[in-house]
């Protein structure tokens, strides 16, 4: 379970995020909802512990997440960080290794990935040479190549044709079926109901609406909810 407790997290004065908190049980698909520049990206990087919270807390199966090694969760950022002149296969088992993957298991899931993603054949590529779209699959493939338990996936579905959309989606409900836990952020709620059975509308740093999606659609099922 990931649980967020009151987080705020302020720059130059303003609250990129206001008092957050909301629980993510195990194995669910949570989906993080709202507009660019709402404060979905700043809370998943307190998460990863990219940087810290002015105030609040994060707990991982009850514990600080900061007393715990994050090994065990994938991380998917907004920002893509990739080695442009690395080869696609060098770099995918680098950051296996990196997460505690012998090299030989790096190398075999790895090539596994690789061909899921319709990218066989393709590991003596540079990075360089992918378009936006093959290197957001070969960033997702980073995230789970070590089998984490948990997912934080930052606006996974961006440059992604509706074909990879769909294939990213039946992975994210694979590895629900695993038992994973995922929390996405999206500004798409076409992606949200697809996917999730619970979600939380942030907009401006300030928590709008957080429940099941069912309970949200009975609640407001004469408002528009507008992203």
């Amino acid at each position: 379970m990931l649980n967020l407790s009151n987080l705020v997290k302020q720059f130059d004065g303003v609250r990129a995020v206001d008092d957050v908190s909301f629980t993510v049980e195990k194995g669910d698909v949570y989906g993080f909802l709202g507009p660019n520049g709402a404060g979905k990206t700043t809370t998943l990087r307190m998460i990863m512990g990219i940087i810290q919270p002015d105030t609040g807390l994060i707990e991982l199966d009850g514990d600080n997440i900061n007393n715990l090694g994050r090994e065990n969760l994938g991380y998917l950022p907004e920002d893509r960080g990739l080695y442009q002149k690395q080869k696609l296969e060098e770099t995918i088992i680098y950051f296996g290794t990196l997460r505690g993957l012998e090299k030989p298991e790096a190398k075999k899931r790895t090539q596994m990935w690789l061909e899921r993603f319709g990218l066989k054949g393709q590991g003596n590529r540079k990075i360089e040479e992918l378009s936006k779209g093959n290197q957001q699959k070969i960033q997702f493939i980073l995230s789970l190549i070590h089998d984490p338990s948990y997912l934080i996936l930052d606006e996974p579905f961006t440059g992604l044709d509706p074909l990879n959309q769909l294939l990213l989606k039946e992975i994210i409900q694979e590895k629900r079926d695993e038992g994973k836990t995922i929390l996405f952020s999206t500004h798409q709620m076409e992606q949200v109901e697809r996917l999730c059975t619970n979600i939380c509308l942030i907009n401006n740093g300030l928590i709008i609406l957080e429940g099941t999606l069912a309970d949200i659609r009975q609640s407001h099922s004469s408002d528009a909810v507008d992203v």
